[in-house]
């Protein structure tokens, strides 16, 4: 018990120094003044929400996505705007300009609508600084296809990841551009380069052994392999993306959030939910964890900070742990295997009706 409440305490200290270290008057106005922009994926509860909100209250420009409910954009664009506000209050007086949030209702589970939704913000922001993606579930379900084929879990933890990375792309691209352009101004976006983060298990999971055989995982569907595979395929996935020519100016991140007091679990049996529920006190806050995610990558790329450094053998993606160190790449991580993932992804999403090549 006392090594919990040292680890609770050692988090909680942590975490309030970053806080302490990015945010303030000088940042909150850089972000206000070069309009930084972020989408967050999954932004409604949990992880994301944290997230969402961390980054309204450094004075970005949100631009939300999560599953559309009755009321839900009234309330996440007041959330925001309420968090933006109260920054604004405390490091500047109120005055100081609010950044004017966004909502944009889809389910994640439909790869195209991911994609749409993503080309919705495209056409009113031709320039995004920061992904955040988040979405996910937690059951002990076997393979259930959505409408377009895919396996449920897959669809969360891995393809509509890469399909809004890829469809964003542009915009991150244009974030990179406007930087190096304006490198000696005070007005460049991000120093050191617009960031994509897939928040989901970098440097804890292991390999899928059996990616060639059964991508899909239809004949080999286990609560294991399916977190391994999408584990395994964000790397791989996010690295080809990182280490593609063009790309070089923009940070792709794999991170782990460690465990977090969420409403994760919430689609378990009630037996394996109460078990989950009584364990939740002892994780650290969403908020908190939002800082461990955004403090060493978004906001160091920001003020000009290096992010965690690649291990040995990692060329393009950034591998994070729960308290933003550097995690390792798995010993399947090799480049045929990026090729490969990367083929069968490409597959999938075209039959979705999403060109990513």
């Amino acid at each position: 018990m006392h090594t919990i409440i040292k680890a609770m305490v050692t988090s909680l200290l942590t975490s309030k120094a970053l806080r302490s270290k990015y945010l303030s008057p000088a940042s909150y106005h850089h972000a206000i003044n070069s309009n930084l922009k972020a989408v967050v994926i999954g932004a409604t509860s949990g992880i994301g929400q944290g997230c969402a909100h961390c980054l309204a209250e450094q004075g970005y420009t949100v631009l939300a996505i999560g599953r559309p409910r009755p009321g839900r954009a009234e309330q996440i664009v007041e959330e925001l705007t309420a968090k933006s506000k109260s920054s604004a209050a405390v490091l500047g007086g109120v005055e100081v300009p609010v950044p004017a949030h966004e909502f944009y209702a889809t389910d994640a589970f439909s790869l195209q609508q991911v994609h749409q939704t993503a080309q919705e913000i495209l056409s009113k922001h031709p320039t995004i600084d920061v992904l955040v993606i988040t979405q996910g579930m937690a059951t002990t379900q076997g393979f259930t296809p959505t409408k377009e084929g895919n396996d449920e879990k897959m669809t969360l933890h891995y393809f509509s990841r890469i399909a809004i990375a890829n469809a964003l792309l542009p915009a991150l691209l244009n974030s990179s551009a406007e930087s190096e352009q304006n490198s000696d101004s005070d007005s460049d976006r991000m120093k050191k380069g617009p960031v994509v983060m897939s928040i989901l298990s970098g440097g804890i999971h292991a390999p899928y052994e059996n990616y060639q055989q059964d991508f899909s995982l239809e004949k080999n569907y286990s609560v294991r392999n399916a977190a391994d595979a999408a584990g395994f395929y964000n790397d791989l996935g996010l690295d080809y993306m990182a280490c593609k020519k063009g790309n070089e100016k923009i940070n792709f991140v794999h991170s782990s959030p460690g465990f977090v007091n969420t409403n994760w679990g919430s689609e378990f049996g009630t037996v394996l939910r109460c078990m989950v529920r009584m364990m939740q006190p002892l994780g650290k806050s969403p908020g908190d964890c939002a800082e461990y995610m955004l403090g060493p990558t978004v906001f160091a790329s920001e003020a000009g900070h290096d992010l965690p450094e690649r291990l040995v053998g990692n060329k393009g993606l950034f591998v994070m742990g729960e308290k933003g160190q550097s995690k390792s790449l798995t010993k399947m991580h090799t480049d045929e295997a990026k090729a490969f993932v990367w083929e069968k992804t490409v597959e999938v999403l075209k039959k979705a009706g999403i060109d990513i090549e």
